[in-house]
């Protein structure tokens, strides 16, 4: 028993003195009443409101710098972020958002200088505020943190960045930045490539995508290489990725004017469609459940969107031949639509395009898919 008392009074001494345990807690009265106050008047912030949401965004990162436990300092991120205001801009979001824009440069540099893992850690609880506030401000921490070795924070990074929130301000008539627009997607060219993970490309498409700039559709179509690239060699992971890069180059076909241009767009269109087809009709043996199911899906969903779009018309032969279960129908299909060995396919019909020359005569078909490695030597081991 008094050893048991011993134990309690020294980890009460150690609570009082040292904030490093996380038995402090974040104060959330004021700003509770500041938040609920202004959100429901939509009022400006008077400068002692000002005041109570600067104390706490402060003291929040404190804690979360002090803060040793991984999940409590989880707790106090979640704590800072319940305060943020709603999904609207408002005063009091716009005001929470600056005093964290304020703040987070410093936290930044303490989180810099802890020890592995809570560097780490660190570093990442703060980008997942920067990207969940959703706004322009805090881009400028995204931007620096895009090359991240750490994939996770690579991840968020990007979508400090690249958030919808953020898409819609930038493109916004009335508060629109072109000029931080264009250096966001001249920062994340620099970084795409074969390192980065494929969810945190598809978050790039999407943001390329939404601002609709030239160099966003630039950037589109190099990452629809890369992809071509990794098809070809059976290295691509995440196909779900593909819905976007079609769907944007769908909309890039539709919107373009010059013919040269349009003719290499549906090229890589084409391409990189026929290569997810295909994939699925050699996977049998190389891809599990879940890849197969997310081929199926870009597969169909882009059949129902940009081909229905291109062609003006609702498409469905591609996805009755998933239905059907039939790899040869689906196969036949491929070819109908995007060419074959000898004629062809009706999106060549459509479009004013093919697949370059060899031997003076036009190529009809794209680029087909290699059998993977282990197809082959099964195929090479049956007597």
């Amino acid at each position: 028993m008094v050893c048991k008392k011993i134990r309690l009074f020294t980890c009460v001494l150690v609570g009082i003195f040292s904030p490093v345990c996380g038995v402090y807690a974040l104060d959330s009265t004021q700003i509770e009443a500041v938040r609920s106050r202004t959100l429901q008047s939509k009022s400006a912030l008077s400068p002692a409101d000002e005041a109570v949401v600067d104390k706490f965004v402060r003291d929040g990162l404190t804690e979360l710098r002090f803060e040793e436990d991984a999940w409590r300092a989880v707790d106090a991120r979640e704590a800072l972020l319940a305060q943020k205001g709603g999904a609207e801009m408002s005063p009091y979001a716009a005001a929470f958002a600056s005093a964290v824009a304020e703040h987070l440069k410093v936290a930044f540099e303490d989180a810099a200088r802890l020890q592995q893992p809570r560097r780490q850690r660190m570093t990442l609880s703060l980008m997942i505020i920067a990207a969940r506030l959703q706004t322009p401000e805090l881009v400028p921490f995204g931007l620096a943190k895009l090359a991240d070795s750490d994939p996770t924070i690579q991840y968020w990074a990007v979508k400090t960045v690249t958030n919808p929130g953020v898409a819609a301000q930038l493109t916004s008539q009335i508060v629109g930045d072109e000029d931080l627009t264009r250096s966001i997607i001249n920062r994340l060219d620099q970084v795409v490539g074969e390192t980065m993970v494929p969810e945190t490309m598809r978050m790039v498409v999407e943001f390329a995508d939404r601002v609709g700039t030239a160099e966003g559709r630039v950037l589109v179509n190099k990452i629809a290489d890369l992809r071509l690239r990794q098809y070809a060699n059976w290295t691509v992971k995440y196909e779900l990725l593909e819905m976007p890069i079609l769907t944007s180059l769908g909309k890039q076909i539709v919107a373009e004017t010059s013919d040269t241009r349009r003719a290499d767009l549906l090229r890589r269109f084409a391409q990189l469609y026929s290569y997810v087809i295909e994939r699925f009709v050699l996977s049998a043996d190389v891809l599990d459940e879940k890849q197969k199911q997310q081929l199926v899906s870009v597969i169909a969903e882009v059949e129902n969107g940009a081909v229905t779009e291109l062609f003006g018309r609702p498409q469905n032969r591609i996805r009755k031949a998933l239905e059907g279960n039939k790899p040869s129908v689906l196969e036949a299909e491929r070819q109908i639509l995007l060419g074959g060995p000898t004629q062809a396919g009706q999106l060549a019909g459509k479009f004013t395009y093919d697949y370059g020359k060899a031997g003076g005569s036009v190529i009809t078909e794209p680029l087909r898919l290699k059998a993977p490695v282990s197809a082959n030597k099964q195929s090479s081991e049956q007597p």
